[in-house]
């Protein structure tokens, strides 16, 4: 008996130690090895460099504008990271993996406090390696530190509601919906307000009764970080007050057009199956059990009462919203969470069996991967002529050229031949072996792509091109815009452009009368005093803009460097005597 007295402890110790250790792996391990992606990283890691080294804390600028479509945490966020840890990649991402570690922690947090501990750990697992939180918490966008705020304030909520006193939890929650609305907007407080507006209830009310008082308190510490913000910035800036509540807002919400993030009302039961992975299939595994639980009226009805109807309105809010992306719906999946760690305890031979013959249904899949490789360089050449005769969109066709390549096939094909393997071979007897073989698909998955996707990474990135420029030349962008290229030259570039547009910044859109002509944003027109300076010049245009860029500049157009998205050209001065000479 010493020895088991002796290993249980050892036992708890190594799992206490060893899964935060997994957990920071999952999302920092190899944080920096893809380059920013366009245009959301890029545009997003730039306004915290410019924060940085212009040292205005107050209005964010992307590219020398103002830059108001999101609340400034975020930049101020990055911006610290890259004070600590230098400008470069891994920093800008460091935000958003410690959003998401965050996140997981309080789905801990918040399943112990609905159905128990151990429980409670499993649904940090489904959070943990769901393909959704793995991609985002990984890149360098708001999405994930909002998820992680969101969290933060349901669980504050439900601790208010089950334990008491609201005084005491309450203005924890207000400053955690305050907090995520300086992070995102108003759907940091809108999300988790109609989570828990829809939500509360199916769990049974506390001892302590709710009072003004608390309510008060929350409002203010919910007004405390958002506040002093919103009145310094819109004394800087005339149009931001009305620019955020009417066109991020209401706007973003109702008109489809003005964003061009449109959807159909379907969008997210497209999304959520690949979002959830391996997980997808033990919910739909377990919807059976969990109904049957909930009808019961057993112990566990009220978490699954709670956890469906917050998930449910979650993703309704966003169905119903005129702009629609992948990541919005990442507060869903915490909710979703709870209900596959409640479905694996209550059907764990169910899932075990489900898990065994999606193995098999691997093994399958692997084996036409591998057969694939042989005949994916055809299919590539088909797509890459597709691209060029504008048969398909480039978004789509860069999609499966980078899936269909022979590197790629075979890393999923042996990836899933393993996995599969393994799962095939799991038995009901067994359902933690089922369990722990749907917590490491989408993580092995993703291990086993990131050296094979990085052609692709590094196709949606601007650090190629601006590799290719000298840091102390002059270079100025026609008509088109890759954001990233402004952090990767550690300084802005000016723009020609009659709209803006280009700069993918809706407040620069929205107030370009305002903001136009500046240091970094000049007409079209601008173009004949630039070639007629005698000063060397790089330009940079979209491919489809080549032509228009030649009639105008003539013969001095010397092509560089060109890539999918960009042409670099220089500007031959009529005393230059070589090719390569600006």
């Amino acid at each position: 008996m010493q020895p088991a007295r002796i290993g249980q402890p050892l036992a708890g110790t190594v799992a206490r130690l060893g899964g935060p250790a997994l957990l920071v792996l999952l999302f920092a391990w190899r944080l920096g090895a893809w380059p920013l992606f366009d245009p959301d990283e890029g545009r997003n890691a730039e306004v915290a460099r410019e924060m940085l080294a212009g040292g205005d804390w107050t209005v964010p600028h992307f590219n020398g504008l103002p830059y108001l479509d999101k609340p400034v945490l975020f930049f101020w966020l990055v911006a610290g990271a890259f004070r600590l840890l230098g400008v470069g990649e891994t920093a800008a991402r460091l935000p958003a993996a410690l959003g998401a570690v965050a996140t997981v922690a309080l789905t801990a947090a918040l399943g112990a406090a609905l159905i128990g501990r151990p429980r409670a750990l499993v649904a940090a697992v489904v959070v943990a390696t769901a393909p959704i939180m793995l991609v985002f918490g990984r890149l360098a966008i708001f999405d994930v530190p909002l998820t992680a705020l969101v969290t933060a304030a349901l669980y504050c909520l439900v601790r208010g509601r089950l334990d008491g006193p609201p005084a005491r939890w309450w203005p924890a929650a207000g400053l955690a919906m305050g907090l995520a609305a300086l992070t995102k907007g108003p759907v940091g407080v809108a999300v988790p307000l109609l989570a828990w507006a829809a939500a509360r209830g199916a769990l049974p009310r506390g001892a302590s009764r709710a009072r003004a008082g608390p309510l008060a308190l929350a409002i203010l510490a919910g007004a405390l970080p958002v506040v002093p913000w919103l009145v310094a910035a819109g004394t800087r800036e005339p149009g931001f007050l009305r620019y955020a509540l009417v066109d991020e807002t209401v706007l973003r919400f109702l008109s489809p057009a003005r964003f061009h993030r449109a959807g159909p009302v379907y969008f997210y039961a497209t999304v959520l199956p690949w979002a959830l992975g391996a997980w997808t299939v033990v919910l739909a595994a377990s919807a059976g059990p969990l109904v049957r639980l909930w009808r019961q009226g057993g112990p566990e009805a009220p978490a699954i009462g709670f956890a469906a109807r917050a998930a449910a309105v979650i993703v309704l809010l966003f169905s119903i919203s005129a702009s629609k992306r992948a990541q919005y719906v990442l507060p869903a999946v915490v909710p979703l969470a709870l209900l596959a760690a409640i479905g694996v305890a209550a059907a764990p031979a169910r899932i075990a069996a489900v898990i065994s013959a999606a193995g098999r249904l691997a093994l399958l899949a692997g084996l036409v991967a591998v057969a694939a490789v042989h005949v994916s360089n055809a299919d590539g050449l088909k797509i890459k002529a597709a691209i060029a005769a504008g048969t398909t969109t480039a978004a789509l066709a860069e999609g499966a050229a980078a899936l269909g390549t022979p590197r790629v096939l075979a890393a999923c094909g042996l990836l899933l031949l393993g996995w599969g393997m393994l799962a095939a071979l799991t038995s009901p007897r067994r359902p933690l072996a089922a369990v722990a073989c749907a917590a490491c698909f989408a993580p092995g998955l993703g291990l086993t792509l990131l050296g094979p996707l990085t052609p692709y990474a590094e196709a949606r990135s601007a650090r190629a091109l601006a590799s290719h420029i000298d840091p102390t030349a002059r270079v100025v962008a026609f008509e088109t815009f890759e954001p990233g290229l402004a952090f990767y030259l550690g300084r802005p570039v000016p723009l020609l452009s009659d709209t803006g547009g280009e700069l993918t910044s809706n407040y620069v859109r929205a107030e370009h009368a305002r903001l136009a002509p500046s240091a970094t944003l000049w007409p079209v027109a601008a173009l004949h005093s630039l070639l007629r300076d005698p000063a060397p010049l790089y330009l940079v245009a979209a491919p489809t803009r080549l032509r228009e860029l030649r009639r105008l500049g003539g013969r001095r157009l010397l092509p560089l460097y060109s890539d999918r998205r960009s042409v670099l050209l220089a500007v031959r001065r009529a005393d230059a005597d070589g090719p390569g000479a600006p």
